[in-house]
């Protein structure tokens, strides 16, 4: 995993936390965004081994999204 300085970098998670916060989305908006900040979600709170197979995850759902398909 690449060494981070501070936090990893989780943007579809601060996204999710910024709409959510502004009344944009509900916790239950099950959308690519909400699916990409679980495997963020998931990369933080999984073993250090785990962890970039989730983040990668989480940028395939983005970039299949910003394309118009499903990841």
């Amino acid at each position: 995993m690449t060494p981070w300085r501070g936090r990893v970098p989780t943007p579809a998670l601060d996204a999710w936390r910024t709409e959510l916060a502004r009344g944009e989305r509900t916790r239950t908006t099950f959308d690519p965004l909400f699916r990409a900040a679980c495997e963020e979600m998931n990369a933080l709170e999984a073993p250090s081994e785990l962890g970039p197979g989730y983040l990668a995850r989480a940028r395939r759902i983005i970039t299949a999204a910003l394309k118009g398909r499903a990841a």
